[in-house]
């Protein structure tokens, strides 16, 4: 089942403040990112957050799920509602997570 995109674009508006916020359509879900650092996933509207040290202890009372079969276990996050808790929680995944690698051009 697809997620809605307007649901994806309330979740990046919540976790806006965190930094630059944007996602991407990927196979009918959505792929969240933070500074163009990946943090997290939308798959059949629910929000999955990526597990990083730095998270675990503000998370720790959060459910684990997988996003997909074969999907590592991330934060299944229910609460969309707290803009303060997503907006910390993105930022301390996107402090934890190496910037993407640049990448070689064809040819």
């Amino acid at each position: 089942m697809a997620s809605n995109e307007g649901l994806v674009q309330y979740i990046a508006d919540q976790m806006q403040e965190a930094g630059n916020i944007r996602y991407r359509k990927m196979m009918g879900d959505y792929c969240l990112y933070c500074d163009e650092k990946v943090i997290g996933l939308v798959c059949d509207d629910q929000l999955f957050l990526k597990n990083t040290p730095s998270v675990q202890k503000k998370l720790e009372r959060m459910p684990m799920g997988c996003a997909y079969e074969g999907a590592k276990p991330s934060y299944v996050i229910e609460d969309i509602e707290n803009k303060d808790f997503l907006t910390e929680a993105v930022r301390l995944i996107a402090e934890d997570l190496p910037l993407p690698k640049k990448k070689k051009k064809r040819g």
